[in-house]
């Protein structure tokens, strides 16, 4: 089964996530199927690409 979930990547105390599509199984830091996007929660900002998300949850 395939999830969407949030990859921590970025340096210490300065955390930016990408959206992936991976295994719900295996690990997040792991293989993952696609990157769906970038988030940086400290300026709030998201970039993602909402075709590709709308894709993986139409499967």
């Amino acid at each position: 089964m395939l999830a969407i979930r949030l990859q921590r990547v970025g340096r210490k105390k300065l955390p930016i996530y990408r959206v992936v599509v991976s295994e719900k199984t295996k690990d997040t830091y792991g293989d993952h199927l696609e990157i769906l996007g970038t988030y940086n929660p400290h300026s709030k900002e998201a970039n993602l690409k909402v075709d590709r998300i709308k894709h993986w949850l139409d499967n």
